[in-house]
């Protein structure tokens, strides 16, 4: 004769039981705040700008390179001065080919290089190359002036 005997869990005293129902409680409210975070994280993401605001350009000077280095036929070696006002912004762009080396004139800008800011104040000298896809924001109150200086094909 068989006897099946049906084990029953004891019931927890009132202290454990109130822990898991607190660690229950503690992993959803963590669910929810790594939910909210990556939310948050989605909506923070701007997308980079495809238009020039208050943003002035003046052709500083050029040389053509076929003449001076005949394997950059084609190329020219040209500064500009680029001026944003406060609140303005450059388009996205990138350096393919085209390298670069961007001077901080004036004011303090905000470079946002392969979707990550980067601060820059007047002085510094900022390469960009192969591999940078970017843009400038003026987030201050004084126009920024950069003097950029690269190998370009017109």
């Amino acid at each position: 004769m068989s006897t099946s005997h049906r084990l029953e869990s004891p019931p927890l005293p009132d202290a454990l039981a109130e822990r898991a129902v607190i660690g229950r409680a503690a992993r959803g409210v963590l669910c929810a705040l790594a939910t909210a975070a990556c939310c948050a994280t989605s909506l923070a993401q701007v997308a980079a700008p495809t238009d020039n605001k208050g943003v002035s350009t003046t052709a500083l000077g050029s040389i053509d390179l076929s003449s001076e280095v005949p394997e950059a036929a084609g190329r020219q070696l040209r500064a500009r001065r680029i001026a944003i006002e406060p609140g303005g912004h450059t388009a996205v762009h990138t350096h393919q080919s085209r390298p670069t080396f961007e001077y901080v004139l004036q004011g303090d800008v905000v470079e946002i290089r392969n979707g990550v800011e980067v601060n820059h104040a007047a002085g510094a000298m900022v390469p960009a190359g192969n591999g940078v896809t970017h843009y400038w924001e003026n987030r201050g109150s004084t126009p920024v002036i950069l003097m950029p200086v690269d190998v370009f094909k017109p």
